[in-house]
């Protein structure tokens, strides 16, 4: 079969510019096609939801130690407890669960008792690792779009002392402490390289070494625009803060008058005796 021929062009063929052109609009039409595919996979994904726990839905007259639905006592999370190559995906977590070995994951209020109180507002969530052969890490996690223009992650942290682990993306968050209150830590981590992707963030409790469970209570996260200091700037600002308290309490004990009793003794001879001197 032959080609009819081009009435502009009687060999039938176009020129070479033609098909640069062509070429061209083709890779421009692609890459608004692949734009546009993410920007609707990203909102379809949709953000990170329940980063405080407040939207547990407990039923009324449910029982401490109950189990619970996921989706009503850490709605939008996913809970797993993975041993080695093991990973078992949990249905239902515990209310007011408290570990006395195994693994656990739980949501607790203001009722819970024994010390293990909400961090913030109505309800924090608990991950106690632990178990008996095999020990079991206890893992919460959540798939969302990191906001555009976030540097940091912030959470409230309570724990003991096995080190928790925090990644996005796969990737392991150096979570670095900011502040100390007296029940919880402000913990922080750079994660300015995720801002407007969609990325996995998971919280894991690792099991402890003795036979006692590891801990970790999480509250109030939050995707932040500020950075995270460097560790060297935090170390640099607590050994200022200290300098300064040592430096204001000197100055205030060599700022205070010496009192009555000290300016009357007296020596054997009734001569007084020199202040600062033995």
């Amino acid at each position: 079969m032959e080609l009819a021929p081009n009435i502009f062009f009687p060999s039938g063929r176009r020129p070479t510019h033609y098909k640069i052109e062509n070429m061209k609009t083709y890779n421009l039409l692609l890459l608004g096609f692949s734009f546009m595919c993410s920007t609707i996979s990203s909102q379809a994904q949709g953000s990170f939801r329940n980063l405080n726990f407040e939207a547990a839905k407990v039923p009324n007259g449910t029982q401490p130690g109950s189990l619970i639905p996921i989706g009503e006592g850490l709605l939008a999370w996913s809970g797993y407890f993975i041993s080695g190559s093991e990973t078992v995906q949990e249905t239902q977590v515990t209310y007011e669960g408290i570990s006395l070995g195994g693994p656990v994951i739980s949501i607790v209020d203001a009722n819970v008792g024994f010390g293990f109180n909400p961090i913030q507002g109505n309800y924090s969530a608990f991950l106690f690792g632990g178990g008996s052969r095999p020990l079991y890490s206890a893992e919460i996690s959540q798939t969302g779009v990191v906001p555009s223009g976030t540097r940091s992650l912030l959470v409230d942290v309570r724990s003991d002392s096995t080190p928790f682990t925090v990644t996005l993306g796969g990737q392991t968050i150096n979570m670095v402490p900011l502040q100390m209150f007296s029940t919880y830590t402000l913990y922080g981590g750079d994660v300015s390289s995720f801002a407007g992707q969609v990325a996995a963030l998971n919280f894991i409790a690792p099991p402890a070494s003795g036979a006692q469970p590891s801990m970790l209570e999480l509250d109030n996260m939050v995707f932040s625009p500020n950075s995270v200091p460097e560790p060297t700037t935090l170390g640099l600002l607590a050994c200022g803060g200290l300098l300064f308290v040592l430096r204001r309490t000197r100055s205030c004990q060599q700022q205070r008058p010496p009192s009555r009793a000290a300016s009357n003794k007296h020596d054997k001879r009734g001569r007084p005796y020199l202040l600062g001197r033995s």
